[in-house]
């Protein structure tokens, strides 16, 4: 974008042109709601643009990995190495307990929707907390973007609606353009390996028993222990049995060892096309595209395939009336495995074993033989699985621009996003003894998830003069969006031979689940922006908004928004001054907003729902968690400011945002006697806060005619904490193992469990077991979480204490990018800093002896039980102060070579990368990423247990257009 300035000579009468580099893009066109477009400079909010043409250096068919590292306040979490994994993106850390803080989405004005469904992992639904399927966004080809806008915050809510409380994503489609059609095919083939491996025990030795000998008299230690760790029970007694004669196993005996990485990860081709075409004139144009993609995964007998068809087109039906209309469709199959979380989870067998086995051993029959008895054959759950996905998806918009009278526009959108899903999962029978809840008779489920969500919006800006330097903008709107939601699903096993379907279960050993729902979220806006010689920019904002999820008494509550920006050195004194020649920009913002979540509870959460149980004897009984008529919308206000800076004529720049977000009245589950009926209750029992700053500066060091270098560095730093919650509960836990959770004056998702007991010097505090010196949890009053002593020693129950978080210090990214002649060169670096890793991974595979702590005991570098102890097999419960693993990490992200042919006869442009993604990773976590999530897209963050690691990909891509 150029910036051209006109001085007039007062002595010739000549006019002279001047060019500065507007390297920041202050008066780029950005679109803040469906209300007419403006420039950034006179926005006092921040908003970041992605161009789309940028997906081609993520070697990445998704659309995390266009959003990653490029948005200020922006942290994207890849949850899951699967060839269709979801993510987690959030915009100035975290803005609600129950529901979620995922930012709004939004593609040509239609609002979408990017939940995550459990189709095929249905007993994770039991626990709300876990959402491990895909996101949506999944179903959305990244190479049809234009070009991506996003806002941070409750300060755009005021246009977009409560639902945008958490920020906006929006998404541009491309659209056609005058001239004769150009046709461009884009190509690519990726290779997916295993990033990183993890270390296994290579000691030849073991304690107890031989191998193979031991794969039918395993000891029913290990097989009470998975049980306890489970249940989150606190093992066996002190000093109980570690073997079946009572007492620590002290021989060791030669045995084979394995590396079952080899065995179930293996490296995956995909590939990605996509043709489009678009073209036009001055009345009507159009883009059409169609794309194929097919992405295996590193996990043995995953892969993630997807049709594609975009269509958009617009025609100027009169001087003052355009019409435009578009339509995207997916058609998408994904082959997974059971989450990590399931006990017939490949990579959860796997990590249950003691790799003193020959997993891929196999009986006269050529069936897989058993392990462990208290875990399946790793390859029996790989080979014997069978989870698929597909999914049929429609999301379109007809959008109408009026321009009536000077300064008047009107805008209308109609939109609609739907999509169907059919889960079914197989688990065969297994061939030998039964094995722990592992449903060794058969598994088979069956699921149907369909959603629809139908909006409209109407917005009307008037703009005039009201003076020889004063303007003035009004805009005014209505929206709405009304969703409608139907999910059933069956379980059962003891399966039929042959057969796969629900058919073949003899017991249906799961109630029928058919829940349907159906909401309707509206809203109504003002905004007034006044424009002093476009210098000084004021808005001021209103609007009401309402969810048939929250009752009368929480309908249309209004929300304001302020926001003023400055370009203070567009002053003739400051272009004047000698500061100018090296300082050439300076673009001042503040911005005050509030929103209410209104999605932040389910559409019938308010109500006491029942459950069937035997309707021809018991009747009903009242589900868990009771209603509250009174519960309100969650509140977020934030208070922004920020400045713009450009320097040495558009040769350096940087741009910076501070900000401080309350959110009050927190949806929070209320744990009271079930006495009351229920055992919870849904309540505005909490506040929160989240504060930070936001930096991307950057430049162009180098600008040849042939040769050039750009350099930008992203850095975000948010702090959150929650400040208050209902009396008498200081903590409230989000998972299964109350280790995560809200704990006041602590961030969010806070580790919250037994530690160490030390001496005051810091070093552990070691007990006499048998005569070994064994590490201890800390024990005193629970009620205090103060410790205590007798003789020397910790005396009470296991008390617990803050451990760490998941959420970053600060996340950064640089990125370089060179061009010498028709040659390219680009390298994206992050830095992930300062969080916590819960690693439940580690903690098995040495309680089961594969890992290498249990490896150092095995060689007498430890004292014998000493894996035990941490692990919770004696003296308490497993110390989750060793799961608790520091995650900081600096990963080359992406790197990418290119060259550009430009034309001949046959084509116009031809284009060649070659890309590698996540090449490698400096980190000291004793894991395969850090960057990983097993509860899904969820509130529970930070949880690596048997997580699908990550991939590194390397990608050749051909770009040829044809005009």
């Amino acid at each position: 974008t150029r910036e051209i300035k006109i001085y007039r000579d007062q002595l010739t009468q000549m006019q002279m042109i001047v060019l500065k580099e507007d390297i920041l893009n202050l008066d780029e066109v950005v679109v803040t709601g469906n209300a007419s477009a403006v420039s950034k400079r006179t926005l006092g909010h921040s908003i970041s643009t992605i161009k789309g043409d940028e997906e081609k250096y993520t070697s990445s068919g998704h659309l995390s990995s266009l959003l990653n590292g490029r948005i200020m306040g922006g942290v994207v979490t890849q949850n899951s190495g699967d060839p269709a994994g979801g993510f987690s993106l959030k915009l100035r850390g975290v803005g609600s307990l129950y529901g979620s803080s995922e930012p709004l989405y939004i593609i040509d004005g239609i609002v979408i929707d990017n939940s995550s469904a459990n189709v095929v992992n249905l007993n994770l639904a039991q626990n709300s907390r876990f959402q491990t399927g895909t996101n949506r966004l999944v179903d959305i080809n990244p190479r049809d973007i234009e070009k991506i806008e996003v806002i941070n915050g409750p300060a755009a809510a005021a246009i977009y609606g409560s639902r945008a409380a958490n920020g906006v994503v929006q998404i541009f489609t491309k659209k056609g353009t005058s001239g004769k059609p150009e046709l461009t095919y884009q190509a690519s083939v990726t290779l997916n390996t295993l990033a990183r491996r993890i270390e296994v025990n290579e000691y030849p030795y073991r304690f107890g028993y031989a191998s193979p000998g031991s794969r039918l008299t395993e000891d029913t230690v290990r097989r009470t222990m998975v049980q306890n760790f489970r249940r989150n029970t606190t093992g066996l007694p002190p000093g109980g049995p570690l073997s079946t004669v009572g007492r620590l196993d002290t021989v060791k005996y030669p045995v084979k060892r394995y590396d079952y990485q080899d065995d179930l990860f293996s490296p995956a081709w995909g590939t990605d096309h996509t043709m489009s075409i678009r073209g036009g004139n001055d009345a009507a144009d159009y883009y059409v595209s169609g794309s194929y993609l097919n992405n295996g995964g590193i996990l043995n007998g995953t892969n993630f395939e997807r049709y594609g068809l975009t269509v958009r087109t617009q025609a100027k039906l009169t001087n003052w009336m355009r019409i435009s209309a578009s339509l995207m469709y997916s058609a998408s199959k994904s082959k997974e495995m059971p989450n990590s979380f399931l006990q017939f989870s490949p990579l959860g067998a796997m990590n249950h074993t003691d790799n003193v086995y020959n997993i891929s051993e196999r009986d006269a029959q050529g069936n897989l033989l058993a392990v462990e008895n208290s875990w399946v054959n790793p390859l029996s759950n790989l080979e014997g699985a069978d989870l698929t996905v597909n999914t049929r998806r429609t999301i379109a918009g007809l959008a109408l621009n009026l321009t009536p009278l000077p300064g008047l526009t009107i805008d209308g959108h109609l939109g609609q996003d739907g999509y169907s899903q059919e889960g079914s999962a197989y688990q065969a029978r297994l061939p030998y003894a039964a094995a722990l809840n592992q449903f060794p008779d058969g598994y088979v489920s069956v699921t149907k998830n369909n959603y629809a969500q139908w909006s409209a919006d109407l917005s009307v800006t008037y703009k005039r003069k009201l003076g020889r330097d004063l303007s003035s903008s009004t805009s005014a709107g209505y929206a709405g969006q009304f969703i409608r939601n139907a999910y059933q699903s069956q379980e059962g096993r003891d399966l039929v031979p042959f057969i796969r379907t629900i058919a073949a279960a003899k017991n249906l050993f799961s109630a029928p689940v058919d829940e349907r729902s159906e909401q309707t979220v509206y809203g109504a806006f003002l905004q007034e922006t006044l424009s002093y010689k476009d210098l000084m920019h004021l808005t001021l904002a209103g609007r009401f908004d309402a969810s048939s999820a929250f009752g009368s008494n929480a309908g249309s509550i209004f929300y304001p928004k302020a926001a003023l920006s400055f370009s203070m050195s567009d002053l003739q004194w400051w272009e004047d001054a000698p500061i100018s020649k090296w300082f050439n920009t300076l673009n001042l913002r503040a911005a005050y907003g509030e929103a209410g979540n209104l999605t932040g509870i389910g559409p019938y959460d308010r109500f006491t729902g029942f459950t069937a149980v035997n309707y021809y004897t018991t009747g009903f009984v009242a589900r868990n968690t009771r209603g509250n008529q009174d519960i309100r919308p969650e509140v977020k206000s934030e208070l922004e400011a920020g400045a713009d800076m450009q320097f040495l004529n558009g040769r350096l720049y940087t741009r910076m945002n501070l900000y401080r977000q309350v959110i009050k009245d927190l949806v929070v589950p209320f744990n009271w006697a079930p006495s009351n009926g229920s055992y919870t209750i849904l309540d505005n029992l909490g506040n929160m806060e989240n504060k930070g700053f936001e930096i991307m500066a950057g430049g162009r060091p180098l600008d040849k005619k042939n040769f050039s270098w750009e350099v930008s560095l992203l850095v975000n730093r948010n702090r959150n904490k929650v400040t208050t919650l209902y009396k008498n509960a200081p903590f409230i836990g989000f998972d299964q193992f109350n280790l995560q959770g809200a704990l006041v004056g602590y961030p969010i998702s806070t580790y919250y469990g037994v530690y160490y007991a030390r001496n005051p010097d810091g070093s552990l505090l070691l007990s006499n077991n048998n005569g070994y010196l064994l590490p201890q949890v800390e024990r005193g009053d629970p009620a205090t979480e103060t410790p205590n002593r007798k003789n020397g020693q910790p005396d009470g129950t296991p008390v617990r204490k803050p451990l760490g978080d998941p959420n970053p210090d600060y996340t950064s990214t640089l990125v370089n990018s060179f061009r010498y002649g028709n040659i390219s060169l680009r390298l994206q670096i992050d830095r992930v800093a300062g969080f916590e890793v819960f690693n439940f991974t580690d903690i098995i595979r040495n309680n089961i002896g594969n890992g290498k702590l249990a490896e150092k005991e095995l060689r007498g570098e430890l004292p014998r039980g000493w894996v035990a102890a941490v692990g919770g097999l004696i003296n308490g419960p497993f110390m989750a102060e060793e799961a608790v693993e520091d995650g900081t990490f600096t990963k080359l992200r992406e790197i990418t070579v290119g060259y550009v042919w430009k034309g001949s006869k046959y084509f116009q442009r031809m284009e060649f990368l070659l890309s590698a993604r996540n090449v490698f990773m400096i980190s000291g976590y004793n894991g395969y990423d850090p960057e990983t999530n097993t509860a899904g897209q969820s509130i529970v963050r930070g949880i690596d247990y048997f997580s699908v690691p990550g991939t590194r990909s390397v990608q050749f891509t051909l770009i040829t257009t044809f005009k």
